[in-house]
């Protein structure tokens, strides 16, 4: 007895058996384009390990094998390329017979067929769906015919043409006249039409109809992942090292989630070209998928992360919750143990954060910091200010328009950036302005991380660190629906202005934007920074950085000496900063830029000189508290 054949096709393969003897015409799309895995010999075999596997280059040539082996006639295909091309069981026949064939045993063909000829049938699209039409009202030889590119005979499927609705017409008419053969297992004449997707054809030929189908062609999944691998595994690279079979089947069809059967070939081709052995399949998928033997990741030295905390809190001032909890991230991308609490190796990001709080507490500098960190450049962060992707368009923006809409050439703002940026830091600002459609995306990069660009390339994620910032819960709305201030740095203390953000959030992704589910794949990786405390002397450390950065910049750049004192210090954070640590950061560097560089340029004007100056600077309090410069000795 033959083994099940359903479990060895193509899942959308299985669902066209299925229905094969239900339905007279059927719409494949999809994933049209890849390559196929068909068991020549199904019907011989009584054993899995006895199977023959053939790789059918094209969907067109796994039609055509899997028709001829269910006994059909007449395998008709064409194209607008190639034309038409006839199989049938008498392989002497030409296509000319073919056509005699259908006029003389079809009684509509007189009217039908008269005039045409297989030079008109290649050609003319209405007289080419005539043929099919005549081939599958036959009731001599059990036939089908497959139309390829079928997506190419319409630019607007929504708005047809007279011409364009008759020619269509005839679709839904050989879907009626099909004839059944009861004495070859009551199968019965087929028509396949091969399209990008369902939507490029007019809906009424599927809607409510009995006798179409369509059928969505699915990237493989995990068991025909499986299944490739066992077959084609002696084909991967082997030299030097004893196969750890076992292991990589394992991790195999984790790794290759999302893979075509084109790319699993591509990966037979990566093992043997960069000699990388099959025991390192991973190395094998990530150097396709990003197309770089570099691993940030694996570079990046124990040493440095056990520094990290030191250094981020050097140059991130009063937030050392934030950075704890960041290090805390990089050292489970480190050690690769990001996903260890799942039952199999996903393809999500290293990491996740949402940074929340005031504005101006170093949000973006701490992103900053851990891109340097992690990748030692600042600029391997991606960052996208989310208030320019508030209209509704904003989806398309970020991963680009498909095939035919304006800005298709460009490609989008985030997919774009990710292929050339792989190993980065995503930092996505004040995501409480994005529109409702860019959350889908976030959606599939928490989740899958990964996103399909409008021109169909999948982008990964998996090699980088997501952040989110958000200024929800600064404000909140009131019973009216006016805008009020929820947290007060003088009123609250961290743990007080923490839970009450938390709850604003909440509220935000629970209520306002109804998508509980987001909030949920953040998990517990929420960190809410705190106010910049004048108490706790953030300022005063925020202040000096500042202060000793001008310093040294006048000695390099001018030659100058710049001196301030204790005392300077402490009048300009009483005068000048406290009133204005609802800014944070950047409030105190707003002061500075105000009346320490402003001041400096006027007193080199005022000298007129810029160079080899000594000068200080102070603060009058006689005069209202100005802040005054002075030239002093050598």
């Amino acid at each position: 007895m033959a083994l099940s054949t359903n479990k060895l096709f193509p899942r959308w393969l299985q669902e066209f058996k299925r229905f094969q003897a239900l339905k007279s015409q059927f719409y494949l799309y999809g994933n049209i384009y890849d390559c196929f895995y068909f068991p020549i010999n199904y019907n011989d075999v009584n054993e899995m390990n006895e199977l023959k596997w053939a790789k059918m280059s094209n969907i067109t040539d796994l039609l055509k094998r899997y028709l001829r082996n269910e006994g059909y006639d007449i395998i008709a295909y064409f194209d607008i390329i190639d034309g038409l091309k006839i199989e049938s069981t008498n392989s002497d026949i030409t296509k000319k017979q073919i056509l005699k064939f259908l006029k003389e045993n079809n009684p509509q063909a007189t009217n039908c067929l008269k005039n045409s000829t297989i030079e008109s049938i290649e050609k003319i699209p209405d007289d080419t769906l005539t043929f099919f039409r005549l081939l599958i009202s036959n009731n001599k030889k059990l036939s089908a015919g497959i139309f390829n590119f079928t997506s190419r005979l319409l630019s607007t499927p929504n708005s047809l043409s007279e011409k364009e609705s008759l020619l269509f017409l005839k679709f839904l008419k050989s879907a009626q006249e099909a004839r059944r053969f009861r004495d070859k297992d009551n199968k019965q004449n087929i028509l396949i039409f091969i399209c990008d997707k369902l939507s490029d054809i007019p809906g009424w030929l599927l809607l409510e109809n009995p006798l179409t189908k369509g059928i969505k062609i699915l990237k493989p999944n995990k068991e025909e992942r499986n299944r490739f691998f066992e077959v084609q595994k002696d084909r991967f690279y082997h030299i030097g090292e004893e196969e750890n079979s076992k292991d990589i089947t394992n991790s195999f069809a984790d790794l290759t989630e999302g893979l075509a059967n084109q790319e699993l070939e591509n990966l037979l081709t990566i093992s043997n070209q960069e000699e990388i052995h099959i025991n390192e399949i991973n190395k094998i998928v990530d150097l396709y998928k990003y197309g770089s033997k570099e691993n940030f990741w694996e570079e990046l030295k124990y040493s440095k992360i056990d520094d990290a905390e030191k250094l981020l809190k050097e140059r991130v001032l009063g937030q050392d919750d934030a950075i704890i909890k960041s290090v805390e991230i990089i050292k489970r991308a480190k050690l690769g143990i990001h996903s260890i609490d799942q039952k199999r190796q996903t393809s999500k990001p290293k990491g996740v954060l949402f940074f929340a709080g005031p504005s101006g507490v170093g949000k973006t500098e701490l992103a900053k910091s851990l891109a340097e960190l992690i990748f030692s450049d600042e600029d391997a962060i991606i960052r996208f200010d989310m208030s320019e992707y508030s209209d509704s368009n904003s989806d398309v923006k970020l991963i680009g328009a498909p095939p035919g809409y304006v800005g298709y050439e460009e490609g989008g703002q985030l997919t774009a950036q990710m292929k050339t940026k792989p190993f980065s830091i995503v930092l996505f600002d004040e995501i409480e302005k994005a529109h409702s459609k860019v959350f889908d995306k976030f959606l599939q990069i928490l989740d899958d991380g990964r996103l399909t660009d409008g021109k169909g390339e999948t982008i990964y994620f998996t090699e980088s660190l997501i952040i989110f910032t958000s200024n929800l819960g600064i404000n909140k709305e009131d019973e009216q629906g006016n805008r009020i201030k929820n947290i007060d740095i003088e009123e609250d203390n961290y743990n007080e202005m923490s839970e009450k953000i938390m709850c604003e959030i909440k509220e935000f992704f629970n209520s306002k934007l109804n998508r509980p589910e987001i909030l949920n794949r953040f998990g517990d990786n929420f960190v809410v920074f705190d106010f910049i405390r004048h108490e706790k002397d953030v300022d005063k450390q925020i202040l000096m950085m500042r202060l000793d950065t001008i310093k040294e910049n006048l000695k390099k750049q001018k030659k100058c000496t710049f001196k301030f004192d204790d005392k300077f210090v402490e009048l300009f954070r009483k005068h000048y900063i406290i009133d204005n640590l609802i800014n944070g950061g950047r409030g105190i560097n707003n002061r500075v830029e105000t009346y320490i560089k402003n001041g400096i340029a006027n007193f080199m004007f005022a000298q007129n000189k810029s160079e080899d100056l000594h000068f200080r600077v102070y603060i009058e309090t006689a005069k209202n508290n100005k802040v005054c410069f002075e030239c002093i000795g050598n």
